[in-house]
């Protein structure tokens, strides 16, 4: 055989055995991967009805599991109680809300099976205890999804059933929903509509068929079906899944032969490839073997140097046909070529491999920093729905659902746990922050997977394409819900005790704090002993007690341990740790949680606790609670016991001016008969020294004594008059004792100049020599007088207008000048006033020279003008024996004339009222004593 005949059948070997074999094994690949391919979309299409079937399920079962809950249905589930037939109509029409097109009947029925109450009247009283929804919730007391099957009156539905519970989580009935058979179909149908070629069928665990759609219809369904996964059978391909939480299988089918019809197209055109390939290369084999046959060898030789890689081997040149020897210097081309090219390629995929690893890291980074935020974060479309692309891992302990399941489907998993009031609020606001190009917050509610109410609070912004149109939306969604219930807690609890005071406080905070947390009892308790041995309680709110009062030693209690640390948070099993308490056991209690009350000075002086039958496992929440409530709670047990304190006090105080009191009565009636024989010796100069000395330096502290304790009784009176209607404010607290220890600072004061007075009463006869001289702004004397009759002006509705510059400073004697202006107030409050009368004094001064001129005016009943030329003299009166003495305008007179060197007179105004007009120098004479 010729060489050119054996090149041609080797080249044509060589060519057609390679791309034979290439084709081939590309034709078995892509046949396989279409037929996977094909089993994917198949399982996928499964694996989607699967999917929408079971997240229907869930929201079935996980709302029935929710309206069970309702507390309505927990009090007509009671043994022997006869339901309220609208109220049963009112809780059925909120259970069939939820999916009014589907929800075909409600019915309530007890633990025996039989039917208390229904929304179709011919289902009321049935026995549906051997229904398959029944036997399996009450063996495994988890809501039930069962059927389609016909139900004891031969309806046909899908059966829902969930336990309804007391408050003690004890049975009590059964919640039964029935869906119409259709809605299956409804949801296969929507997953199959990008898939209208495609059949399915939904089967029990039987594997009879409970429902088919799309072309095919049913068929027979083999074991194999349920046992899931690909297969083929009676011409059909198909793929099962199992619904999850349910006893359904969903198979998704299509004809065999549509199904390899893919396959059998790619066969022919490999046939048909194969057929030119081989046409092609007997013509080509024919021409290179007689062209090629030798340099053919170099440059294969050349190429193959080439593929490992060395350019740097030059490609041999042919001197025979021009053809050849382009195809030489073409490979040689090639070999420079593919050299610079596979160097750039080389640096350009180093390049980009950098490029990905820096993207990979940056993008990890990311995903660590997203994951560590407290909160969720998301990005979604802006369009109907707001359908997500990414969820933080966060959204699951947020929703109770994984990110992969709130992303699965059309992305709006999330939006349809908002309750639907709060849709449109959002939907609005978001419009109007994106119109003002804002970012937006949103405060709703969801509801939790378990199927809870959970508060949420969301800010987002929006991302604008290059026109400026918002078209994605991210933000992150946090948890409010504890922060809500708080806020609520606490404003249950403020309502409760902002006006109490007391017993009532703690007996009030007491109860607010049992009821709404839901514990077994509520202590608040008063230290005892110095130091604390005992804790009396000041309210013990129990469960089933209600408010009763105790007293325990402190040894071995948890109160030792709050005296011990100040706080103490057990979740369960206290007893354990406290083992010497008796009450512990007795009352059974597990969970402790207290604080202790410390008074402002750091000093414990009381506990609040709580405590529980049972575990308590949010143990942060409860003790932000209490610690919302110590202060509060400290500082009111603290007024307490200063308010004891305070009445131990005043009572003391009331016996000892009770005491001085007398005394100093004896002491007046002795200076009364006294001054009456003065009277009748020296009517004027005798009495002018005894009453302007011993009167004006002794009455007054022991007027103002007088005056004050009579105040204090008073505030008192009015004090526990407030404690026992319980309309005593906080206040009213603070002004009290303000009021106290002013009223007590005033009698102390004036009793102690009294005593003074009394101790040196042999020198009180010269009147000058108790009066101390000094430098004084009248402004501030006159305001020292309004200040000192405070606690009596106070009761009284009369107005003060005082008009005087400052800077009027005098060098006189501020004693006799005080008592001067406190006659004239008590001259007004007693003559000018008649009782109901809301009347007004003004004072006003002004300063001429070395000259005073003060003016005092009341607008009361006035001076008659025929006794106006008396009303200095001594014992003169219009109020005799009404408690009028007759010595008020007298002393007044001796002490302008006297020591105060001055002048005073009655200004006639022509209208009501009495007005006086003082005429002082600003440096009063210089009596003898000072002169020496």
């Amino acid at each position: 055989m010729k060489l050119r005949t054996r090149v041609g059948i080797v080249v044509m070997v060589l060519a057609a055995l390679p791309s034979s074999l290439l084709t081939w094994n590309n034709y078995r690949e892509n046949r396989q991967a279409i037929a996977e391919k094909r089993d994917v979309a198949l399982s996928g299409t499964a694996r989607e009805l699967a999917d929408a079937l079971e997240s229907n399920s869930t929201r079935w079962l996980e709302g029935l599991r929710a309206d069970a809950r309702l507390p309505g249905f927990a009090e007509l589930s009671r043994p022997h109680a006869a339901p309220d037939p609208l109220l049963m109509s009112r809780y059925f029409s909120a259970v069939a809300s939820r999916d009014v097109v589907n929800i075909s009947a409600v019915g309530l029925l007890n633990l025996d099976g039989s039917v208390i109450d229904d929304s179709r009247a011919l289902n009321r009283a049935r026995d549906e205890s051997d229904q398959p929804y029944f036997t399996r919730l009450i063996e495994t007391g988890q809501p039930q999804l069962t059927g389609p099957h016909k139900g004891p009156g031969g309806e046909q539905g899908i059966y829902l059933s969930a336990l309804v519970r007391d408050a003690d989580d004890q049975r009590l009935g059964v919640l039964r929903v029935r869906l119409e058979p259709s809605v299956v179909g409804l949801i296969m149908a929507r997953s199959l509509v990008s898939s209208p070629d495609l059949s399915a069928t939904l089967l029990d665990e039987q594997g009879t068929i409970l429902s088919s759609v799309g072309p095919r219809g049913s068929w027979k369904t083999p074991d194999l079906v349920l046992a899931g996964g690909i297969g083929s059978t009676d011409g059909e391909r198909f793929a099962s899944e199992k619904v999850r939480g349910t006893p359904w299988t969903v198979v998704v089918h299509e004809p065999l032969g549509q199904w390899l019809e893919p396959q059998d197209a790619l066969g022919r055109a490999w046939w048909m490839q194969t057929l030119l390939l081989l046409t092609l290369l007997t013509a080509a084999s024919a021409f290179i073997a007689h062209r090629l046959s030798s340099p053919i060898q170099r440059y294969s030789a050349a190429a193959r140097r080439m593929s490992k890689g060395d350019f740097e081997t030059p490609v041999p040149q042919h001197s025979g046909s021009e053809e050849l020897r382009e195809l030489g210097e073409a490979l040689a081309s090639l070999s420079v070529q593919l050299h610079h090219t596979l160097g750039s390629l080389s640096r350009e995929l180093d390049q980009r491999r950098k490029s990905d690893e820096a993207l990979r890291q940056s993008r990890e980074q990311f995903l660590d920093l997203v994951e560590q935020l407290p909160c969720a974060v998301y990005r979604c479309a802006n369009s109907s729905g707001w359908p997500m692309d990414y969820l933080s891992p966060q959204i699951q302990s947020i929703t109770g659902f994984s990110s992969e399941t709130l992303l699965h489907g059309d992305g709006q998993a999330f939006t349809r746990l908002i309750l639907a009031e709060y849709i449109a609020l959002n939907e609005a606001g978001l419009q109007q922050a994106l119109e003002n190009g804002e970012s937006y917050e949103f405060r709703y509610q969801i509801r939790h997977r378990n199927g809870s109410l959970r508060w949420i609070w969301e800010r987002g912004a929006a991302h604008r394409d290059e026109a400026g149109q918002p078209t994605q939306l991210s933000g992150v969604i946090f948890d409010v819900t504890q922060e809500q219930a708080t806020a609520g807690a606490i404003d249950v609890l403020r309502s409760g005790i902002d006006s109490q005071l007391g017993g009532d406080f703690f007996s009030a905070l007491a109860k607010g704090l049992r009821q709404h947390l839901g514990c077994s009892a509520v202590l608040v308790g008063r230290f005892r002993g110095d130091p604390p041995e005992r804790v009396s309680s000041l309210a013990l709110e129990e469960r089933t007690l209600g408010v009763s009062r105790t007293e325990f030693e402190l040894a071995d209690t948890p109160s030792a341990a709050l005296l011990a640390s100040g706080r103490l948070d057990v979740a369960d099993a206290v007893g354990a740790l406290f083992p010497g308490d008796s009450e512990l056991r007795s009352r059974g209690i597990r969970g402790y949680v207290g604080r202790r009350l410390d008074d402002r000075q750091g000093r414990p002086i009381g506990v609040i606790a709580v405590l529980d039958d049972r575990r308590i496992d949010d143990l942060s929440s409860v003790g932000m609670l209490l610690d919302l409530c110590q202060a509060r709670a400290a500082a009111e047990l603290e007024r307490l016991m200063a308010s004891e304190s305070l009445q131990h006090l005043a009572a003391d105080l009331e016996n000892r001016v009770m005491v001085r009191t007398r005394e100093l009565e004896e002491t007046n009636r002795s200076l009364s008969q006294a001054m009456q024989q003065v009277v009748q010796s020296e009517k004027l100069a005798s009495l002018g020294n005894l009453v302007a000395g011993v009167a004006h330096e002794l009455n007054t502290p022991i007027g103002n004594a007088l005056t004050v304790a009579t105040t204090l009784r008073d505030m008192q009176t009015q004090f526990a008059q407030q404690v026992a209607d319980g309309t005593l404010k906080r206040s009213s607290l603070e002004r009290f004792f303000a009021e106290n220890e002013e009223a007590a600072s005033l009698v102390e004061r004036n009793l102690s100049r009294a005593a003074s007075l009394i101790s040196q009463f042999k020198q009180v006869a010269v009147d000058q020599a108790s009066v101390r001289r000094r430098k004084f702004d009248l402004r501030e004397t006159i305001d020292d007088v309004l200040s000192t009759l405070s606690p009596r002006l106070k009761r009284l509705p009369h107005r003060f207008d005082v008009q005087v510059a400052d800077g009027i400073v005098l060098d006189s004697f501020p004693g006799p000048l005080e008592q001067v202006l406190t006659n004239l107030i008590e001259n007004s409050l007693v003559h000018a006033f008649t009782p109901g009368q809301v009347g007004s004094i003004r004072i006003t001064a002004s300063k001429a020279g070395s000259r005073i001129r003060l003016h005092y005016q009341d607008d009361g009943a006035g001076i008659p003008a025929a006794v106006r030329h008396r009303v200095f003299d001594p014992f003169f009166t219009t109020r005799l024996g009404q408690g009028g003495s007759g010595l008020g305008l007298y002393l007044v007179y001796a002490l302008v004339t006297g020591p105060l060197g001055g002048s005073i007179g009655i200004v006639d105004q022509g209208q009501a009222g009495a007005c006086f007009e003082l005429d002082l120098p600003d440096s009063a004479p210089r009596t003898s004593e000072e002169t020496e």
